[in-house]
């Protein structure tokens, strides 16, 4: 019987790459950086992640205008549920091509969910600590007309990385590479 000292002598060591190897597989990668070639594959991992980022985000504002719905007992369509604003708007730059702005006036998405200058004395806010701007520094665009118009889809919009809204209030899914979240 071989003791374990005996047997670990005996293994065989784990192949690992020379010094030339290890500078070559650096070399190469240095040379690929510099061509661009890695530049699209780490950009579509960052657009990746920024529009899981945009979706988490969406999702906490999408449920922010629920608790506001169901305390003020009213649409974030207007002052006290009246129905003359047809998109809300957060902080950031606003995207190329907005859609809804077709329909009606816009306002800032802080006056349902920061804010009681929509709600009235029913509004039991703030819904949200802070709205965020998407993770390309642009605004999100809530299409609101949709709840009282069932032509339009009430949803929330990131134009996304190239900042160009390109589905329109009447889509069914997103277009281009929007990031749509449906409110209802």
């Amino acid at each position: 019987m071989m003791s374990p000292a005996a047997s670990e002598e005996e293994a065989p060591e784990t192949a690992r790459p020379g010094p030339r190897l290890m500078l070559a597989g650096i070399t190469l990668l240095v040379i690929l950086g510099t061509a661009g070639v890695l530049d699209p594959i780490l950009a579509g991992q960052d657009d990746a992640a920024m529009a899981d980022q945009a979706l988490l985000d969406m999702q906490h504002i999408v449920d922010g205008l629920r608790s506001y719905s169901h305390d003020t007992l009213t649409l974030p369509t207007g002052v006290k549920g009246r129905t003359d604003v047809a998109w809300l708007y957060g902080p950031g730059l606003l995207p190329a091509a907005n859609p809804f702005n077709i329909g009606g006036d816009g306002r800032p998405l802080g006056d349902a969910l920061l804010n009681d200058a929509m709600g009235g004395d029913d509004w039991a806010g703030p819904y949200l600590e802070a709205l965020p701007s998407d993770p390309w520094d642009r605004a999100f665009l809530v299409n609101v007309e949709g709840l009282v118009d069932g032509r339009e889809r009430a949803m929330i919009l990131s134009a996304g990385p190239n900042g160009v809204c390109e589905t329109s209030a009447l889509a069914r899914q997103a277009e281009g590479d929007d990031i749509v979240l449906p409110l209802n």
